[in-house]
């Protein structure tokens, strides 16, 4: 499919709102957030019949989050209203998206692009970096092209979060897609191997490896026998000629920036990287201190919902347990509605489940807070997606019963 027919359903303006916004220039993507979130709340004929329980619930919980960012000027006025405001205006957004998109593939086609494009800042980042000073470096940190300041290594990996489950929707997508496409997917997911490889993310690798068994999990009740057969082989067979010619040793040149963490008591995998104390500590503050704590106690707790309980009391925290758990049954709920649909059945899949989880082991409104706003525009497509097919399903019993 080419480019040009995949974004002709697409409002250029909100697209070129939305790209602004995710790859964040000098600092000031969150102008072209309220900009975008200001154009949808103007399409009145949008804007009200979409207004449903999950916009309801995460306004509610955005509330209810920012209200301690008015008490405690110190924590930044200006994310006030952006945490007020981000969260239901990019599920709007989400659904604008989706009802622009004139059939399931263009819409995962646009969901890719987009993805694409929010990875963007890190990929050149990182290549600049590599180019200037090589792949073995002391410091993972990156500086950023735009302006040169520097990130740390795991909020510049999150930005890759979606391009790490190329592997799996190719898997899905190899022969339904055109040649181009199928090019294009594997050139973007190995230049963001490389650079999850020198940035040191673990849970970027394990967030391809887990999406991967997910769909090949999925597919297994999907397809024939002779299929899975030829599946299983095909990815032996991958999986062997990776081993063979790359060098996964800790003290290897690939696996440079992971040497120091591979056997640390501390920070190593039997710890989930040193946070599972701090889970401990973050369960026994909810009961202790409800109306949140300071992170100078123990730092970040590393998990987005006690990293939420910390700023925005048990009570946020509550709202956004309650609207993640709905969340997962809403996934889980439009994989059944057509199970022919393979290809976007399974981008929503491995979206949501990469989504879930980099938000079980960061801090994702302080650092990460683009991924969540990126989660709710994934959600407003995905229920938007779901609203469609259950109406199309009432439509189709109707004129059934109609005819008999």
């Amino acid at each position: 499919m080419k480019l040009k027919s995949v974004l002709s359903g697409v409002d250029s303006t909100a697209m070129i709102l939305l790209s602004l916004y995710l790859l964040d220039p000098y600092n000031f993507g969150y102008l072209f957030g309220y900009l975008i979130i200001i154009y949808i709340f103007t399409r009145k004929k949008f804007f009200l019949p979409n207004l449903d329980g999950d916009f309801s619930l995460l306004l509610l919980f955005s509330i209810t989050y920012s209200i301690f960012y008015c008490f405690d000027r110190s924590l930044g006025t200006q994310y006030i209203l952006i945490y007020l405001l981000f969260p239901p205006g990019f599920y709007l957004i989400g659904k604008y998206f989706a009802v622009k998109a004139r059939s399931a593939k263009e819409l995962s086609s646009v969901l890719f692009i987009i993805s694409f494009i929010y990875s963007l800042t890190t990929l050149i980042s990182v290549l600049i970096n590599i180019a200037a000073k090589g792949f073995v470096q002391i410091d993972r940190n990156i500086p950023v092209f735009w302006d040169g300041h520097i990130i740390p290594a795991t909020n510049m990996s999150a930005l890759l979060t979606l391009n790490m489950c190329i592997p799996a929707l190719l898997i899905v997508n190899f022969k339904r897609s055109s040649f181009l496409p199928r090019i294009f997917s594997i050139v973007v997911f190995v230049i963001s191997l490389i650079c999850v490889l020198r940035l040191g993310s673990r849970t970027q690798l394990g967030i391809t490896l887990l999406t991967i068994l997910a769909t090949i999990l999925y597919l297994f009740t999907k397809q024939s026998a002779a299929k899975n057969v030829l599946m299983f082989f095909a990815l032996f067979a991958l999986v062997n000629i990776g081993f063979s010619y790359f060098s996964f040793d800790k003290d290897s040149d690939i696996m440079s920036a992971y040497a120091s963490r591979m056997d640390s008591k501390e920070f190593g995998a039997a710890t989930a990287g040193g946070r599972t104390e701090r889970w401990e500590k973050s369960i026994i503050n909810l009961f202790e201190e409800p109306l949140g704590w300071s992170v100078q106690d123990f730092g970040f707790s590393h998990n987005m919902w006690f990293d939420v309980a910390r700023i925005g009391g048990f009570i946020a925290f509550i709202l956004l347990v309650i609207y993640s758990i709905k969340s997962l049954i809403q996934i889980k709920k439009t994989l059944t509605l057509n199970k022919s649909s393979i290809g976007i059945n399974t981008m929503f899949l491995v979206y949501g489940m990469s989504f879930f989880l980099l938000f079980m082991v960061e801090p994702i409104f302080e650092g990460y807070f683009g991924v969540f706003t990126f989660f709710c525009f994934y959600k407003g497509i995905l229920n938007k997606y779901r609203e469609a097919h259950l109406k199309n399903l009432r439509v189709e019993n109707h004129s059934a019963e109609t005819t008999h």
